[in-house]
């Protein structure tokens, strides 16, 4: 199973909300409509998040990433202080290990400076915002989440590695090795984010088998 994961994840403290140029903020600090979804950044089109990718696959991190940013705390003003947010980033695309070494914190810094950089060009006056950051490559994902090579989906999504291969042929029908045991996760086709699908057609499987016994 190929683990390999492109993703640094990078939360934010912000002294305000982000201003976008697209569409500026009504009100100094009153969240908008698309303060409350996730924002996407430098994908506008597919030559950007291609070049995104050459970087990493190159052996060292995006010169300008592809950002997927949410702002819980639109949502939920009791996860900052009074006019304060919290911003999460889903950043690609990095390397596990960075020109063939290990991160440095400095290297991390560094690459959540470009990040923000990024941002900056959409939203202008985003970094004098940031009052705190904490990066997340992927040995840190490994290493805090116990995800395997950094990846949340528990095995790339990739077409060699999805429908009948999902984690493995052997696998794919949700049955696990050991019986009664049924794999509905990130790693069951059709992969992870926000569908749930795994879970469901696990439990399906489940009862399809119990309805058997």
């Amino acid at each position: 199973i190929d683990f390999t994961s492109p993703v640094t994840k990078i939360n934010v403290a912000l002294s305000r909300l982000p201003d976008f140029t697209a569409d500026p903020n009504v009100s100094k600090n009153e969240p908008m409509p698309h303060h409350q979804c996730t924002i996407h950044l430098n994908c506008e089109n597919t030559r950007l998040i291609h070049d995104a990718f050459l970087d990493a696959q190159s052996g060292t991190y995006s010169k300008k990433p592809m950002i997927e940013m949410v702002i819980p705390s639109s949502k939920d003003p009791t996860l900052a202080p009074q006019g304060a947010h919290v911003c999460l980033m889903f950043t690609q695309y990095t390397p596990y290990r960075l020109n063939g070494q290990d991160w440095t914190e400095q290297d991390k810094n560094n690459y959540a400076d470009i990040v923000f950089d990024t941002v900056e060009q959409y939203a202008p006056g985003f970094k004098e915002s940031v009052v705190g950051r904490d990066i997340l490559t992927p040995p840190d994902l490994e290493r805090v989440f116990g995800l395997t090579g950094g990846n949340i989906f528990h095995g790339a999504i990739s077409l060699d590695q999805l429908f009948m291969c999902r984690p493995t042929s052997q696998l794919s029908n949700y049955r696990g090795a050991i019986q009664g045991l049924y794999l509905g996760g990130s790693g069951a086709h059709p992969g992870g984010g926000v569908l749930g699908s795994p879970g469901r057609l696990a439990a399906e499987t489940l009862l399809s088998d119990f309805k058997k016994l």
